[in-house]
């Protein structure tokens, strides 16, 4: 006979064996399904997560049995996403209690990586505290966590080396775009040429600025996705209107427009209605302004930034100043006192920003703080000109620039040269003796081409280079220039006619050291020098130009003698949209505005 006690007890105990193993079973297939969506979504730090991307993360977050790594894990997703939407103070305060919890894991690429987001969210909003955090992310990921190192390094350079020149970072830069050239990274390459132009934009150099931030945004088309696809095409209009370009960055706002109806999320939102309501500001159209700020104010709830919170309180008070609300203007500088430091960092380098409040304390009747507030501006002012002129002398941006833009231009025809390098070094090994002599034929030639005493080209090999440079691209121009030194003769009579070969040498040295491979410098005359420029923006022509008289001017002659004379020189400039087929009725022109005794005038 059965006993029926035992058999129920029996019978629960296999039960019970059973829902733990199934319980088991569905925690097991839980982790499997989080690694295999944390792996499939593995997004690198300089671009973004899906704009949907929350809802998986959270629902995985709520898995049970999920381990600790996951979590922090997911937590770093979650983060990152966070920061995409402009959420940084939500990101921040997770990540400080990530990174300091007694499980971290620092050698995981996790905490590098939240490392990393707490170093941009610091800079994000201007607290010195990022360079410690950049420096620390990129010590954890160097050699290990690519993206991530890149990232890191990138801050460091750009924000933090403030020992180095420009002119170094700039060469750090073009370092980095050489090393990525033969990868197939676009989203790296373009992470990269952000930064240079981060670099230019502090130089107050906006218009190649623009360029770099432009080929980051055609990089970013190609591999970017949500929010980060508009994150460089703000600073192209960025600089486009510091530049003075209104034309080009209301095109580039209806570039926005197009593509945001694709992204469509708060911040790209934010971002597309404060690019409004600043050409709008600028160009005066108050009517415009008001509607941006309307619908900008429609998003502004979601984003907890600092900085935008504090650009639409000054882009509305702009509303009130042109309406003469005085009440508004008193509560717009309560509340501008009231401000984070950072931000305060941050608006107070903008000079429309200062002049902006020199208007509202007159508007006010205060003028003891319009005083103030106007130094500050007039300090601000003199800062950046003095900044721009010490990288026109120091870091050779126009060098460096064209470098860059030459090694860019190759980057689409590496891969195909790759696959015909069996071919061409059959062809090359063949044409090896036939390029021997071309050279030694084309040496020959060269030492009846320059200028005996500069080693410049001469007068006449200067001009024929100049006749056979073709029309420039669209949207841009060629331009030449006619140095005249005026005080040589007594130069010479200081220095000594002995001197004056060495003399020569040292300005014709200035004149090399401060232009591009591709640019023609020669000596015109005895006393001149003539450059071309081929293939510039027009501004850009002319700001070069104007380095180049300052550099001359700037380079002391004698000096080992301790006899320290200067330059006094003389420039006349001709800008052209095609080529220089009338070059001797040109000359001719230039030579009449330097006999007239104008320092810079401008032909078209």
């Amino acid at each position: 006979m059965m006993n029926y006690p035992q058999f129920k007890f029996r019978y629960l105990h296999v039960l019970v064996i059973c829902f733990l193993f199934v319980c088991l079973q569905v925690i097991a297939n839980g982790r499997a399904e989080v690694d295999a969506f944390i792996q499939q979504t593995d997004v690198k730090t300089y671009d973004c997560p899906e704009t949907d991307a929350i809802n998986d993360i959270e629902q995985f977050l709520q898995l049970p049995g999920i381990n600790q790594l996951q979590k922090q894990q997911l937590i770093v997703k979650k983060t990152h996403w966070q920061i995409c939407q402009g959420k940084h103070d939500d990101a921040k305060e997770q990540l400080l209690e990530l990174i300091s919890a007694e499980n971290a894991q620092q050698s995981h690429e996790y905490f590098a990586e939240a490392t990393y987001q707490l170093g941009f969210i610091n800079d994000v909003q201007e607290s010195p505290e990022r360079c410690e955090w950049y420096q620390k992310a990129f010590s954890l990921a160097q050699n290990k966590f690519t993206d991530v190192s890149l990232s890191a390094q990138l801050g460091l350079i750009t924000m933090c080396e403030a020992q180095n020149d420009e002119g170094i970072k700039l060469g750090k830069m073009y370092e980095l775009v050489e090393q990525y050239s033969s990868s197939d990274d676009l989203a790296a390459l373009a992470h990269i040429h952000n930064n240079i132009g981060l670099l230019y934009a502090e130089l107050g150099q906006h218009a190649l600025a623009a360029e770099q931030y432009q080929k980051s945004y055609e990089l970013g088309l190609q591999t970017y996705t949500s929010s980060n696809l508009l994150a460089t095409l703000i600073s192209v209009i960025s600089s486009n209107m510091a530049s003075g370009d209104f034309d080009q960055a209301a095109k580039t706002i209806e570039e926005f427009k197009k593509v945001n109806e694709s992204v469509n999320t708060p911040i790209s939102n934010v971002w597309l209605h404060l690019s409004e309501a600043g050409y709008h500001y600028r160009t005066g159209n108050m009517e415009q302004l008001s509607r941006s700020l309307a619908k900008w104010k429609v998003y502004s709830s979601e984003i907890n930034s600092q900085i935008y919170t504090g650009l639409f309180r000054w882009y509305s008070a702009v509303l009130c100043l042109a309406n003469e609300d005085r009440q508004c203007l008193i509560a717009f500088l309560d509340e501008e006192d009231k401000a984070s430091s950072g931000y305060k960092a941050f608006i107070n380098r903008n000079k429309d920003y200062s002049k902006f409040k020199v208007d509202v304390y007159l508007m006010l009747g205060d003028f003891e703080n319009a005083e103030l507030a106007f130094n500050q501006f007039a300090e601000l002012m003199l800062a950046k000109f003095m900044q721009q002129q010490v990288s026109g002398k120091v870091l050779g941006v126009a060098n460096l620039h064209s470098q860059i833009s030459t090694l860019e231009s190759n980057l689409q025809a590496t891969e195909a040269d790759r696959k015909r390098s069996i071919i061409l070094v059959s062809a090359v090994s063949l044409s090896l003796l036939a390029i021997l002599l071309y050279w030694l034929r084309r040496r020959y030639v060269s030492g009846q081409s320059y200028d005996s005493v500069t080693q410049l080209l001469n007068a006449k090999t200067a001009l024929n280079e100049i006749r056979r440079v073709p029309s420039p691209s669209r949207g841009r121009t060629n331009a030449l220039a006619l140095f005249d030194l005026g005080n040589f003769r007594d130069v010479n009579r200081q220095l000594g006619a002995t001197k004056s070969d060495t003399a020569l040498n040292q300005i014709a040295s200035t004149l090399s050291q401060v232009t591009r491979d591709r640019d023609i410098v020669g000596r015109f005359a005895p006393e001149q020098f003539i450059v071309c420029l081929t293939d510039i923006e027009e501004d850009s022509a002319k700001s070069f130009f104007e380095r180049m008289q300052f550099a001359l001017e700037n380079t002391i002659l004698g000096d080992e003698e301790n006899q320290n004379v200067s330059i006094r020189s003389s420039m006349s400039i001709y800008v052209s949209t095609g080529t220089f087929d009338d070059l001797d009725d040109i000359l001719d022109d230039m030579q009449l505005s330097l006999n007239l005794g104008s320092e810079q005038q401008v032909a078209h």
